[in-house]
This record gives structure tokens, sequence and C-alpha cells, in this order.
């Protein structure tokens, strides 16, 4: 028998929203904001080096837990993560991820990189790239109604 091997990838996923940078950024610091994009199953959010985030969700695949530990946050500019995801207690990726925040315009220029350690099987990069495009188009949604500006 055989064992599937591990595979690493990157992904780098750019925004340009209309928000500007304060209030994007309050997005991602806030427990209140970011629970009403990320989604509700997030029980914590401590948003500080060394801080965790704990989010779980239920799907049709069963329950998917994300682990996050915060390495560096430069206040506006960069924020710096590593997070497992695990369907069912099974982790399958593990990940280093950087958004970094810019002005563009009058509004903000996000960009996320992330470098995976894939763990087969797992749906990898695809799956990533499915789920960060979907967490940053409810991010825009979010902010497009979002009244409260900064952290």
């Amino acid at each position: 028998m055989t064992n599937p091997k591990q595979v690493h990838e990157t992904i780098v996923i750019e925004r340009i929203l209309p928000n500007c940078r304060d209030h994007v950024w309050s997005a991602w610091a806030l427990m209140e904001k970011k629970k009403a994009w990320l989604g509700q199953g997030m029980t914590k959010l401590e948003f500080w080096p060394g801080g965790a985030e704990h989010l779980t969700h239920v799907s049709d695949m069963g329950t998917h837990t994300n682990e996050t530990r915060y390495f560096e946050i430069k206040d506006r500019e960069r924020i710096v993560f590593a997070y497992s995801m695990a369907l069912n207690g099974r982790i399958h990726s593990v990940s280093l991820a950087t958004v970094v925040f810019a002005d563009h315009g009058g509004g903000t220029r996000l960009t996320y990189t992330e470098q995976m350690c894939v763990i087969p099987p797992s749906d990898g990069a695809e799956g990533r790239k499915h789920g960060w495009t979907a967490l940053l188009k409810a991010l825009e949604d979010f902010l497009a109604t979002d009244t409260k500006l900064t952290a």
C-alpha cells in the first residue's frame, strides 16, 4: 500500500475594494465584523501576534475546523498567520497566509497570498482558492453595508 504524498502549492488573490483601508482593516480585526463575513462558527478571535482564531463550519461533507495562529500584525498594512483545515477531525491542509493592505485610488488593494501543504485526500489549492474567493466576496458584500468604519 502506498501513502499519498503531500503537495505544496501557492495561491494569490487580489481585490480592489472601494472602502478605505481603515474600514477594510476593521473587518479583519473586530470579532463582530469578522464573524459577519467569515462565519458565525467563529468562537475565538485573538487579533494580536501570538493570538489564535477558531472557526467551525458544518456542511454536507461534515464538520470543517479551522485553527489559526497570528504571527505578525502590522497595523493596517499586513497580517501573517498560519492555519490548518480539518474535515471531521482529520487535518488535510496547513497554510501560511499573508494579507497585505494598500491604498488604491481612495479604496484598498487587498492581496491574499497562501502557501500550503496539502495532505491527501484534500480539495487542495482549488478548494482553498474557491473558499477564499467566496470569503473575500462575503467581505466585499459586508463592507458595502457596514457603517462603522474603523477598528
